[in-house]
């Protein structure tokens, strides 16, 4: 299984991954149209880009259409001919990686393994995995509020290790 990770201490919220993902798959510039969002905690100090991590539980399939299926790599498929907007998956997802533009989810792809918004970060948060072995996101769930909600509830418990290391004095690189 493949997937994007992104390193909390490094992430410095830029948002290139977001236009480089939409200018990817939509030939645009917006946030909306991107596959992976980045969740702002300025009150904090942190930052991150969440995509979809390949969870063990994938409870996105449990569309009442089944339009959605697992790719050879890990990546989650939409079939847009079964598919009828209902934004279940998006709703199911617990860390709001899923997005919704123009009646169909999006689901990060791994841009059909040339996976731009690694190559294009600028602070190397961002990685891609090919040895993943699926995370458990059961901690997660059932989560509340919508996608930029759970967004950042999951970019707050990935960064309570880093703002630690902070307040101790270490810095992002060690």
């Amino acid at each position: 299984m493949e997937m994007i990770d992104c390193n909390v201490g490094k992430c410095v919220g830029c948002r290139i991954c977001e236009v480089i993902c939409s200018t990817h798959h939509f030939g645009a510039v917006s946030p909306a149209l991107s596959r992976i969002r980045v969740a702002k905690l300025e009150e904090i100090g942190i930052e991150s880009a969440v995509a979809c991590l390949s969870c063990l539980e994938k409870p996105c399939l449990e569309c009442p259409n089944e339009a959605l299926s697992v790719g050879d790599r890990g990546q989650i498929l939409l079939d847009i001919q079964l598919c009828s907007g209902c934004r279940e998956c998006v709703d199911a997802c617990p860390i709001g990686a899923a997005g919704f533009y123009d009646d169909q989810p999006l689901f990060c792809d791994l841009c059909s393994g040339e996976v731009c918004c690694v190559g294009a970060c600028p602070s190397a948060a961002l990685s891609y995995r090919e040895d993943y072995k699926g995370i458990s996101l059961g901690s997660f769930e059932p989560s509340q509020g919508n996608s930029a909600q759970k967004r950042t509830r999951y970019v707050r418990v990935q960064g309570e290790a880093v703002r630690e290391c902070w307040k101790n004095g270490a810095r992002v690189d060690s």
